[in-house]
């Protein structure tokens, strides 16, 4: 439990991150925490799966390897949306 809280804080520090450096595709700090969040744990789960096991590093790293990528994510298809429209 105590991994997948490290997973999920670091996956919110990915999230709020990355929108330092993609401040034109940024979901405003609430959907920056949401998808870092959902990033977090998502990534936690996987490494769990596929691992088999967990570790602090591999809750630190992918927690906020796993924010980042979900909040990119999530900022191409808001972005993608708002131009179809």
């Amino acid at each position: 439990m105590l991994y997948f809280l490290i997973s999920a804080i670091c996956g919110i520090g990915g999230g709020i991150f990355s929108s330092q450096f993609f401040k034109e595709y940024s979901l405003g700090m609430l959907g920056n925490v949401i998808t870092g969040f959902l990033g977090g744990i998502a990534t936690h789960t996987l490494i769990v799966l596929v691992v088999g096991g967990t570790g602090w590093v591999l809750a630190i790293v992918g927690g906020f390897i796993g924010g980042v990528i979900v909040r990119v994510a999530f900022s191409i298809i808001r972005q993608r949306m708002s131009s179809d429209s």
